[in-house]
C-alpha cells in the first residue's frame, strides 16, 4: 500500500506572501520525498468559493503552519477563523499546529503561545541573529521535517493498532460462530429433555392449579366475610343519628357512605350551622364552637370516623392537634392544610384533596374555614377557634 503524504496548510497574512514563498521553497524537498503536500489560498482556482476551500483544507490538514507576524495578528480572518479552528483541531489531537515566527511581534498570551514555535528559541526569521534568511528557513524546515516524521510514526502505529483490532474482531467472530454451532447442538439435545420435563410439569401444574383454585375460593370467602363485616360496621341505625337540635343526618350519612367527601364536608358545615343556630350568619364563631351540642358533635364525628375507616373526623383531628403540641401551624402541616418545604403556604379550599388517601385528619375542614363578619373566607383559621372546638370535644 503506497504511503500517503501529510497535508500541510499555510495560515498567513498576504503581506507575508514573499516570506511564505521562501519557506515553501525550503519545504520543496519534503514534497518531492512524499513527506508532505502543502496548500495555501493562492491555489484557489477562479470560480471556486474561497471560504469553502480554506475551511475544507484547514479541516483536513495534518500539519497547520501559523506564520506569525504583526500583520497575521492584525488579520481578523486569520485570528477569528484560522487560528481558532487550528487550535481546536490541535487540542482534539486531529492536527499538529506549529507557529513559525516570521517577524518580531509580541505574541505572548496568544492561543498558540503554549506551542513550541519555530525557528529555534522562537527567534524571528527576519532577525539580525541569523546570517541570512536561508539559515532561518533551514531551521524551520528541519523542525517541520521532525514534526512530520513524528506524526507519520504515530499514524503508522495507529494503523498497526487498528489492523490488530480488526484481526482480533475477526478472530472473535470466528470464535462466536463456533460457539453458536456448539450451542445449536446443545439446544437440540435440550429440546428432547425439555419435552420429557413438560410432561412432568403439566401433571404438576394441574395439581397446583387445583390447589390454587381451592386457596382462591377460601381467600374470596374470607374477603367476602370481611367485606360483610365492614358493611355491617358502617350501617347506622336511627339510634346512631341522634341530635339534640332535631337535625336530620340522613343526607350526611348517605354522602359519607358513598365516598362523596367534598359534598359531605359541605353538608357537615350546613348541619353544624343548623345545630348551632347560626344558619343566617353562615359561619361559626368561637362561642358557637365552644357550646356546640355534644350529642350532635358525637354523631357527626362517628359518621366521619366509621365511614372513613378511622382516617377522618373530629376525634382524629383532636389526636393530631394534641400530638402537635396544640401548635396550629404544625397541626395544619400534618393534616395537609399547609404545604411547602422552605416556603410554607396555606391551601385554598379548592386546592384540598377529597380522597380516601388524603392525609390523616384532612377532613372535615369547611366548618372551620369560614369565620368573621358576613362569612368572609380566609385560608388560615385562627388558632383560638380550634382551641375552643377541641375543648368542646374534650367535654
Amino acid at each position: 500500500m503506497p504511503e500517503v503524504s501529510l497535508r500541510l496548510f499555510f495560515s498567513y497574512s498576504h503581506k507575508d506572501e514573499a516570506l511564505r514563498d521562501e519557506l515553501a521553497k525550503h519545504l520543496s524537498i519534503l514534497e518531492r520525498q512524499g513527506v508532505i503536500s502543502s496548500w495555501h489560498d493562492r491555489r484557489i482556482l477562479p470560480g471556486e468559493e474561497w471560504d469553502y476551500q480554506i475551511n475544507d483544507n484547514l479541516n483536513t490538514a495534518d500539519i497547520i503552519l501559523l506564520l506569525i507576524s504583526s500583520d497575521f495578528l492584525f488579520s481578523k480572518y486569520c485570528w477569528d477563523v484560522e487560528v481558532k479552528r487550528a487550535i481546536e483541531r490541535h487540542n482534539a489531537k486531529e492536527a499538529c499546529v506549529i507557529p513559525v515566527i516570521l517577524r518580531s511581534v509580541d505574541w505572548s498570551g496568544a492561543p498558540f503561545a503554549k506551542l513550541q514555535a519555530l525557528p529555534k528559541n522562537a527567534e524571528p526569521v527576519v532577525s539580525r541573529n541569523w546570517h541570512d534568511r536561508d539559515e532561518a528557513f533551514t531551521d524551520v524546515a528541519r523542525g517541520i521535517r521532525a514534526a512530520a516524521e513524528k506524526l507519520k510514526k504515530e499514524r503508522d502505529e495507529q494503523q498497526k493498532q487498528e489492523a490488530e483490532r480488526l484481526r482480533l474482531r475477526e478472530q472473535e467472530e470466528e470464535t462466536r460462530k463456533l460457539q453458536q454451532q456448539q450451542q445449536e447442538r446443545l439446544r437440540l439435545q435440550e429440546q428432547q429433555e425439555q419435552a420429557d420435563r413438560l410432561q412432568r410439569q403439566e401433571a404438576e401444574r394441574l395439581q397446583r392449579q387445583e390447589e390454587q383454585e381451592q386457596a382462591d375460593r377460601l381467600q374470596r370467602q374470607r374477603e367476602q366475610e370481611k367485606a360483610d363485616k365492614l358493611r355491617l360496621q358502617q350501617q347506622f341505625t336511627d339510634n346512631d343519628l341522634l341530635s339534640d337540635k332535631g337535625v336530620d343526618y340522613t343526607q350526611l350519612r348517605d354522602l359519607l357512605q358513598a365516598g362523596q367527601w367534598k359534598e359531605a364536608d359541605q353538608e357537615t358545615l350546613a348541619i353544624m350551622l343548623k345545630a348551632s343556630g347560626r344558619k343566617q350568619e353562615r359561619w361559626l364563631d368561637s362561642k358557637s364552637l365552644s357550646n356546640f351540642p355534644c350529642t350532635d358533635l358525637r354523631t357527626i364525628d362517628q359518621l366521619w370516623v366509621r365511614c372513613s375507616n378511622g382516617r377522618f373526623g373530629f376525634s382524629v383531628q383532636k389526636r393530631i392537634w394534641e400530638s402537635a403540641g396544640k401548635d396550629y401551624e404544625k397541626f395544619s402541616d400534618r393534616v395537609g392544610w399547609r404545604k411547602g418545604t422552605y416556603f410554607k403556604y396555606w391551601l385554598s379550599y379548592s386546592d384540598l384533596t377529597f380522597r380516601t388517601n388524603s392525609p390523616l385528619g384532612h377532613l372535615p375542614t369547611k366548618f372551620c374555614r369560614l369565620y368573621g363578619d358576613y362569612g368572609t373566607y380566609k385560608a388560615k383559621v385562627p388558632q383560638v377557634s380550634l382551641i375552643s372546638f377541641f375543648s368542646r370535644m374534650q367535654t
